[in-house]
């Protein structure tokens, strides 16, 4: 029933469904911080005093996001830039905007901003997963059209008119909608072991980009530059991921050590797996070898980390065993599926390598972590 969005776009009383899926994101996020709020200990009203800050400024930068990669759009008409009614906000610019808030409220208050980011990195990625079904009414953020019949069902796919017809797509608004529920509940679970202040947003950055680089990588109505194929959002992701775990990589003691020097270079190697794969799909089919040597090559690293974390007893732990044995499982079905398709068009194929790579740099992230039980909830002003 849900495979075909209606048409109208109206809620009721004028108000879009996309503007009610936005509003209740925000209001949950609101009332999730404030428990979060309490939590860490910091000042009474820090959520409310973020939220009337960032509100505005996460609109704003939204949108300047979005009309500064489609400046062709507005260019002719600069009123248009004002209407947001008519579609086009960025996410990645609410994030910025929503940076500069937190900027904002920490020097007014006092409060470290590390610690508002923290309190604000699980309602963010909630909000994330509910604002996604407003792109589900608007008809947007939907991926490849799908010809096999096998594949035309909700909520693999969800049909977009042209016209009079109607054609099937691959619902990507969905996939992001799961993952960032899933991100969500591993958040609130890793906000129980951290132990630096601003490290549940590095785990947001982290575990949300992840995802995303795969999931835009199907999208069709991506913001792009360069060429059609070059993703702005794609490329934001994945360096942030590569980002996260540099930073963890360079907060430890001992970085020369063989097992960490080499979650870092398996970071780099799924970073490179990630765009040749981009490039082989948009119009670089000769890539596919060299694509499939580095995924070859990141399997070996992720099965010698994986002995290494065997051999020291120290490492020999559930959160950094499992995340290495799920990426090597998962990198060890990709590379024999790709068996005999380098003649064939890997379109989708790509994407499986490009998951691959990402549970890579997540295990490696989580490998770079040194987490630990909190005690107690603590001040952090």
């Amino acid at each position: 029933m849900l495979s075909r969005p209606p048409l109208d776009r109206i809620a009721f009383w004028g108000v879009s469904w996309y503007s009610l899926f936005i509003v209740a994101g925000v209001v949950i996020g609101i009332w999730l911080a404030g428990r979060e709020e309490k939590r860490l200990r910091l000042p009474s009203d820090t959520a409310i005093d973020f939220a009337i800050c960032a509100i505005p400024l996460a609109l704003i930068g939204a949108r300047l996001y979005y009309v500064f990669f489609r400046w062709d759009a507005f260019a002719g008409d600069l009123l248009s830039i004002f209407n947001v009614r008519g579609g086009g906000l960025a996410i990645y610019g609410g994030v910025l905007g929503g940076l500069l808030a937190a900027r904002i409220v920490s020097r007014r208050k006092g409060i470290a901003l590390s610690s508002i980011l923290d309190i604000v990195a699980p309602s963010l990625v909630l909000g994330q997963a509910i604002g996604r079904w407003g792109n589900y009414f608007n008809m947007e953020a939907y991926g490849f059209r799908l010809s096999d019949p096998a594949l035309q069902f909700f909520p693999f796919a969800v049909e977009i008119p042209v016209g009079d017809v109607w054609y099937w797509h691959m619902a990507t608004f969905f996939y992001e909608f799961c993952w960032d529920l899933l991100v969500f509940a591993l958040l609130m679970v890793i906000r129980l072991y951290t132990r630096k202040r601003g490290d549940v947003f590095c785990f947001y950055l982290l575990l949300y980009c992840a995802g995303r680089t795969v999931i835009e990588g199907l999208r069709e109505d991506s913001l792009t530059f360069l060429s059609e194929f070059v993703r702005i959002s794609q490329v934001f992701s994945a360096l942030v991921c590569v980002a996260v775990v540099i930073v963890f990589f360079l907060r430890l003691k001992r970085k020369g050590q063989p097992l960490f020097v080499l979650a870092l270079i398996s970071t780099l190697l799924a970073l490179a797996g990630c765009f040749i794969g981009e490039f082989e799909r948009g119009a670089y089919a000769f890539l596919f070898s060299y694509a499939q040597m580095i995924l070859l090559a990141l399997l070996l690293c992720q099965l010698v980390l994986a002995a290494l974390c065997l051999l020291d007893g120290r490492r020999r732990k559930v959160k950094n065993l499992v995340p290495l044995v799920i990426a090597a499982l998962f990198s060890t079905g990709v590379l024999l599926a790709g068996i005999g398709r380098a003649n064939v068009s890997n379109q989708l194929y790509v994407s499986w390598r490009q998951i691959a790579c990402m549970l890579q740099m997540i295990a490696s992230g989580m490998l770079l972590y040194p987490f630990r039980r909190q005690p107690e909830a603590r001040a952090v002003r």
